[in-house]
């Protein structure tokens, strides 16, 4: 048996991270069960926003302790850093029985008492670096520098993150491993809402879905000039809205969401153009699974939650040309992220046509369950491999 220890990823602030966290957990809890068990460690302020509600994919209750507050984190990741390891919160570890501790956007030290699995999510400030601040972009750099670098195993979510990896960092050859993640989800229990849902949120029979975060790397502005181009030559009436929801606050461009409506509404395309706000993640894939396609314009994904839905519910996508969409949703129509007549011809083409049949639930169901077998599998292997690593 593996024991392997977890902090909330994201530290609360993140609700992809926590997603991310949930759907291992639950494999782990499930596929690996007999093989693998997970510890989660929290703060007590974490504990009193998320309560108990993971416990039930965790071998004991979690953890809650004070020395988890800030553990691999400023002064404490400094000293880490000069001293080798995060004292407190390796004997908090040790206190526990872990063999294995994950490690993301933080450094417990290169001669922490057990291995580390470093999770680096995506290389996007190399990729996008205009996006980061110089001050965020170095503090995002060294830290993947002293990950890449030490002696922990290096858990990438696809192959375009592997070669991003082993070409920005060098030192990480010989330390990753590819691990394609795959969600917690029942495609009839989703389906079977579909359609109330669909009528709950006051939507047409046939849609567009885009439930990206209002992020600048999202590329929401693609999808207005798209509309626009669709006005221009008189064929918007024949096209089926794009629905879109989401956080609408980006950090690095507070006035991104509110931009963007205006423009929409500038244009006359707010019927063509409509965010429904932050609904719940259960009418967020009831959506997916009624809509006609699910759509992500994104200028760069890690590995896209969203799309993995899609995948598990049936529903065709219409996805920005870049090489993790092509990696993780090969069969999906694709589109240059930075054209928008070429977006505007695939919508027209999408909406235009009757809507596509779907597999049936049971096919969607041995596709998913196939899909988590495989994470599952590479899961393990991961904390077999990162076992055998000399802290």
């Amino acid at each position: 048996m593996i024991i392997v220890g977890f902090t909330l990823i994201g530290r609360g602030t993140w609700s992809g991270g926590e997603s991310y966290l949930r759907n291992m957990l639950s494999v782990i809890a499930s596929e690996l069960r007999g093989k693998v068990q997970a510890k989660l460690f929290l703060t007590p302020e974490q504990h009193s926003s998320i309560g108990a509600s993971f416990d039930h994919m965790l071998a004991a209750p979690a953890v809650v302790d004070n020395r988890v507050t800030g553990a691999g984190l400023g002064r404490r990741g400094l000293i880490a850093l000069a001293g080798g390891s995060d004292r407190a919160f390796a004997d908090l570890v040790a206190s526990q029985g872990i063999d294995i501790v994950f490690e993301v956007a933080q450094w417990f030290g290169n001669r922490f008492p057990v291995p580390v699995v470093s999770w680096i999510p995506d290389f996007q400030h190399r990729r996008l670096p205009h996006l980061f601040p110089r001050s965020a972009w170095w503090r995002r750099d060294l830290g993947y520098r002293l990950q890449t670098s030490g002696n922990r195993t290096i858990m990438l979510s696809s192959g375009d993150a592997l070669a991003d990896c082993e070409t920005f960092y060098p030192a990480s050859r010989n330390k990753t491993a590819v691990v394609r993640f795959a969600i917690d989800l029942d495609p009839g229990a989703i389906l079977a809402r579909a359609d109330e849902a669909r009528q709950a949120h006051g939507l047409p029979a046939r849609f567009f879905f885009l439930p990206n975060q209002f992020w600048i790397h999202k590329n929401h502005r693609l999808v207005i000039e798209a509309l626009k181009h669709i006005e221009q030559i008189g064929a918007l009436g024949s096209l089926p809205p794009i629905i879109l929801t989401g956080r609408i606050t980006d950090p690095r461009d507070p006035t991104l969401f509110k931009r963007m409506m205006e423009l929409a509404e500038a244009h006359r395309l707010g019927s063509h153009f409509r965010h429904l706000g932050l609904i719940p993640y259960d009418d967020v894939v009831a959506l997916i699974g009624a809509a006609d396609y699910l759509l992500n314009p994104s200028h760069f994904e890690g590995w896209s939650t969203t799309v993995e839905e899609a995948k598990s519910l049936g529903t065709p996508m219409l996805l920005s040309d870049i090489p993790l969409h092509r990696e993780q949703a090969p069969e999906s129509l694709f589109f240059a992220p930075n054209s928008a007549e070429a977006l505007a011809q695939r919508l027209l083409k999408a909406g235009q046509r009757p809507r596509l049949a779907r597999d049936s639930v049971a096919v969607l169901q041995g596709r998913q369950q196939m899909r988590r077998r495989d994470y599952a599998a590479a899961l393990l292997a991961l904390f077999e491999n990162a076992r055998g690593v000399t802290p």
